[in-house]
């Protein structure tokens, strides 16, 4: 009787300790994989889109414009809150009045991760100083789909906007 017993309990207690290495394993996959997303994110903004934003920048520049290129890094809070990563160009035009506690009024790119999906959300905003302008996403990227093209078409798209206000 106790033979049988320990036998039983032996397998109910092996499926057990196997059930809990499947979801060790699996929550290992999960930080595995985000990492590597956040990762390829800070890479491709490093290497794609950060550079193609500075150069856009120094042509603005030389035609009177202003314009600011920030980064923010992924950040997980306690209770769930997240900040999420990030690159955004900001663009100052010419001849508009710049507040110095308000750089929101200005129109802006910014490529902003997804971490729960892996993906890249390309947001915009056209907004001219007192045009409320709308602000929009543009969609959601997969890391790969993201090139220098992209990114240069998008730009051309905010000025664009900029321009027939």
């Amino acid at each position: 009787m106790v033979s049988d017993l320990n036998l039983e309990l032996g397998k109910l207690l092996d499926q057990y300790d196997e059930k809990r290495r499947a979801v060790e394993d699996r929550r290992q996959q999960v930080k595995t994989d985000e990492d590597n997303f956040l990762k390829g994110f800070a890479d491709l903004r490093t290497n794609v889109v950060k550079p193609v934003f500075e150069a856009i920048g120094v042509i603005l520049k030389e035609r009177g414009h202003d314009f600011n290129v920030s980064e923010d890094e992924y950040a997980g809070e306690p209770g769930g809150k997240t900040t999420e990563a990030a690159v955004s160009i900001r663009v100052m035009p010419a001849g508009m009045e710049k507040s110095s506690h308000d750089d929101s009024q200005f129109p802006s790119l910014s490529f902003v991760t997804r971490h729960y999906n892996k993906t890249v959300c390309i947001h915009s905003s056209n907004a001219a100083p007192q045009s409320g302008g709308p602000a929009s996403p543009r969609g959601d990227y997969q890391l790969a789909q993201i090139d220098k093209d992209l990114v240069q078409a998008e730009l051309l798209k905010l000025i664009a906007g900029m321009v027939n206000r």
